[in-house]
Formats: structure tokens, C-alpha cells, sequence
């Protein structure tokens, strides 16, 4: 009862002090523990994948009009490489460089996802990295943390198809339900059916496990707790720098900077 009592007046204090706050983040998301993960608790592990390279037609605002490619002039198809097809299902954004020419053409155009034919903006960033895949980056705010930025930033609406249950949310419409792998595998099927899948590269990349469990680590949106670290860590630094507390062995203080 004591520890509960002092957990709780930390808690409260630290909240009036505004150094605990709640929100609607984007987290590691241990589907079989049901828990939000640190990232001090994400392996960064290289796996064999492949690369889905996947075509979106452009479009003007209406949805309708092709855009002609002014080199060939005939209907311009943005082919974007991606390691997660499944993932498609949240896109809201189609992202290029601003200053890559081969898509100065599509800027402020419309993308139509393929399977679910939602109009997704194209927007211009420079985080886009023109030299990986296409040069072209379909954004998924929900479920990775570098699109989540873009979404922020862009003011992209947030489109959430990975459930914490390890299914399709409704969101995902025709897939809810599945399981990642599940849908993931048709997916695929559906794209190539389609016409809409290019081509398959073998590709291998780092994916996040769990230290808990070595399972593959989600990133999802969820209400959860933070807490603002660096005026706290400061004092910290503090009473180790001045000789207040001391490591045995005082190799460990290096550990404990960081």
C-alpha cells in the first residue's frame, strides 16, 4: 500500500509539473505481449525480403483526368517500391522530391490507391530519398514512424488498417480481419491480378523485433503515457557529474549518460 501511495504522488506530481503527458502517438506495438514497447526494447535485425514495386495512377484533382507524361504523353503511372504491400490499405499521401524532375509533372496532382481507389495527395518533402527504389514514397501516417512525421507535418489524414490485435481493422475494408501475413499474401495476389503490381525484387532490410518476444515490432497509433525526459535527465547528469553519485565500476557512468 506504501509503494502504491508513492507511485502515485510521483505520478500526480509529475503530471501538474507537465512532464507527464497523454496522447495519440505512434508506437512499437508488441501484437503477442499486447504492450507498447521502448525503443531501447526494438532489435533493429537484417531479414531477406523483397521490395513489391506497385503502380498508382496520377491524376488531376478530380480523380479522372489522366496526367500526361510530357515526356512520352501518354497517362503517367507512378511505380513505388515498398517492403510492407500491405500497408497500402492506410495510405494518404504519395510523397516525391521536390526537386527530382521526372515527377515535376505530378506535383499537387491525385494518386489513385491502388485496390481501394482512394484520391491520395502528391506532396513534396525533401526526406524523400531519390536514389532508393523510384525515387516515389507512398505514406502511411498509421504505421511507420518516419510517415508519421510526413503526415504531421503535411497534415495528412491518419488512416489506421493495422489493428493491435495483429488483424486488418475495418478501416482495411475488403481485408478486415485478415492477419498481417494474410494479407499481405492477398493483397499481392489482388495487385497482380490487377495489373498493378510491376515487379518482385528480393531485398534485404532491418525490421524491428522484440526483445521480449523476437517478434516482428508494429508500429501503430495509440493513447499511451510519455514522459518529457530532458529537464529530468538533466538533474540526473548532474548528481554524477558533481561526485553525489558515484558507479562501481566507473565504466558504467558512460552507459548511464547516454
Amino acid at each position: 500500500e506504501g509503494l502504491s501511495k508513492a507511485v502515485r504522488e510521483v505520478f500526480v506530481s509529475l503530471y501538474e509539473q507537465g512532464l507527464i503527458y497523454r496522447g495519440d502517438r505512434i508506437i512499437n506495438w508488441c501484437v503477442r505481449s499486447q504492450s507498447a514497447l521502448s525503443d531501447l526494447e526494438v532489435i533493429p535485425t537484417e531479414r531477406k525480403g523483397n521490395l513489391w514495386h506497385l503502380r498508382y495512377a496520377i491524376t488531376e484533382a478530380d480523380g479522372k483526368t489522366p496526367v500526361k507524361d510530357p515526356a512520352t504523353g501518354k497517362a503517367t503511372v507512378l511505380t513505388i517500391a515498398t517492403t510492407r504491400p500491405e500497408t497500402l490499405l492506410g495510405d494518404t499521401a504519395v510523397a516525391v522530391h521536390p526537386a527530382d524532375e521526372r515527377y515535376a509533372h505530378i506535383h499537387g496532382k491525385r494518386a489513385i490507391l491502388p485496390l481501394v481507389s482512394r484520391l491520395l495527395p502528391v506532396i513534396t518533402d525533401e526526406y524523400v530519398d531519390r536514389g532508393f527504389g523510384t525515387g516515389a514514397l507512398k505514406v502511411t501516417p498509421a504505421h511507420d514512424f518516419n510517415d508519421y512525421d510526413l503526415g504531421m507535418k503535411h497534415k495528412l489524414e491518419i488512416i489506421q488498417v493495422m489493428g493491435l490485435d495483429g488483424k486488418i481493422t475495418a478501416a482495411g475494408g475488403a481485408y478486415a480481419g485478415l492477419k498481417f501475413t494474410e494479407a499481405r499474401e492477398k493483397v499481392v495476389a489482388d495487385l497482380e491480378a490487377a495489373g498493378l503490381l510491376e515487379k518482385v525484387e528480393p531485398h534485404t532490410h532491418k525490421v524491428g523485433l522484440s526483445e521480449r518476444y523476437g517478434e516482428v515490432v508494429e508500429p501503430v497509433i495509440s493513447k499511451q503515457w510519455f514522459v518529457k525526459i530532458a529537464p529530468l535527465a538533466k538533474p540526473a547528469i548532474d548528481a554524477v557529474r558533481s561526485g553525489r553519485i558515484e558507479f562501481a565500476p566507473k565504466t558504467w557512468e558512460k552507459t548511464y549518460f547516454e
